[in-house]
């Protein structure tokens, strides 16, 4: 569900909004509201669209699209849906099989399509029957723990997609006996994977602190949607705070994934306890001042690289390459292309970073009515229960 913020606008709210709102404009092609390009020269992309709509959704730019636009929109989605209800790519598009250990490479396309149908307010029109296997406790637990948490970053975004299904099944397809199903199988599982050393996932079997972050953002937002409490949390600030780099950012160059999961982690952790608030304060204040160097020159859209760095400061990050049937992950390290200068991920993950570092501090200049939706796990966080 949607809730905001704040309720006033600041001056720096409305210079984020504005920012990220004339890429949306600028990536904008043809004459339906839901056909975005990702980047700049590019084609039509499944990811243009889905990151626009939260964008948009963030500013509450969606609040007037008309239900037939609601509809048209997720018909352009559910045209990827396949018969088993998963959702593939033109390359994946041939794979029917209802097989769980085959569609490892299908969980985050799959999980990006249901976020966008749940911010819509719309459901698929194909049962979710992929997911029938793990409607079993046990099966479910066996599933997470299957899994090389020796890589938290690529496991725990297998699972975050799984529960994101397990969701639109119970929201969509009257399945209640999720929640229990969770409950007794995916809870008790990701408990035992929990290093209470570090407060993150997987730091224990192997993972170093930033991939254990990584990890740990996408294991969180799960634990926020169900109610269930949050262990470790002092040493999970305590590692949070050791992946920052002096800059503020959370990647060499900065990077729009690493560093909204350092903030999203932040503003969570600082909601949960008192614990190092001065240190968690005078991060997030280093965190913002960071975000803000990847606003673009032009007022359009959000760099991927801080506007003060240079090609050999930046580090490549890996890409979860899956294969069928396989729970280990490849990593393809993409060269860096000092062209490539915005992507549409960027316009969501910076300004909703700006968003949670303000919610924590709250004296920033950045204050607004940003718009936060649970049904979106990026979004959901520590309060989302009380909005539900």
């Amino acid at each position: 569900m949607n809730y905001r913020l704040f309720n006033e606008p600041t001056p720096g709210y409305e210079r984020v909004k504005a920012v990220a709102l004339r890429f949306v404009e600028a990536m904008k092609i043809g004459d339906k509201p839901w056909q975005y390009r990702k980047e700049p020269g590019g084609d039509e992309s499944f990811y243009g669209s889905y990151h626009a709509l939260h964008i948009l959704d963030l500013f509450g730019a969606l609040d007037d699209l008309s239900d037939e636009d609601r509809d048209g929109w997720a018909e352009y989605l559910c045209a990827d849906q396949c018969e088993d209800g998963l959702f593939r790519n033109a390359s994946r598009s041939d794979c029917t099989a209802c097989d769980i250990a085959s569609i490892e490479p299908d969980w985050h396309y799959t999980r990006g399509h249901l976020w966008a149908l749940r911010i819509l307010g719309r459901r698929s029109p194909r049962p979710l029957q992929f997911i029938e296997p793990l409607l079993d406790a046990e099966a479910l637990y066996q599933w997470v723990k299957k899994y090389d948490w020796s890589n938290s970053w690529a496991a725990s975004n297998q699972v975050l997609a799984c529960a994101t299904a397990l969701f639109a099944v119970r929201d969509w397809f009257d399945r209640p006996e999720v929640d229990a199903i969770m409950q007794q199988g995916m809870y008790p599982a990701l408990e035992e994977l929990l290093d209470e050393n570090t407060g993150f996932w997987g730091t224990q079997f192997g993972a170093d602190l930033p991939n254990g972050l990584f990890g740990t953002i996408h294991v969180t937002p799960i634990y926020f949607a169900q109610g269930w409490p949050l262990r470790a949390v002092e040493r999970n600030i305590d590692s949070t705070l050791a992946c920052q780099l002096p800059d503020g950012s959370f990647w060499p160059g900065g990077s729009d994934c690493a560093d909204f999961d350092g903030a999203y982690m932040m503003a969570n952790l600082g909601a949960l306890t008192d614990y190092r608030r001065d240190d968690l304060h005078a991060a997030a204040r280093r965190y913002l001042q960071h975000a803000l160097m990847h606003e673009s020159e032009d007022g359009c859209g959000w760099l991927i690289h801080r506007r003060d760095s240079a090609p050999a400061q930046w580090k490549s990050r890996p890409h979860w390459i899956w294969k069928p049937g396989e729970s280990r992950v490849t990593a393809e390290y993409r060269d860096e292309d000092p062209s490539r200068t915005h992507i549409m991920l960027g316009s969501w993950f910076y300004p909703q970073s700006i968003a949670l570092v303000a919610s924590l501090l709250r004296d920033t200049g950045y204050e607004g009515p940003y718009q936060l939706n649970s049904m979106s796990l990026h979004e959901c966080n520590v309060n989302s229960l009380e909005h539900a």
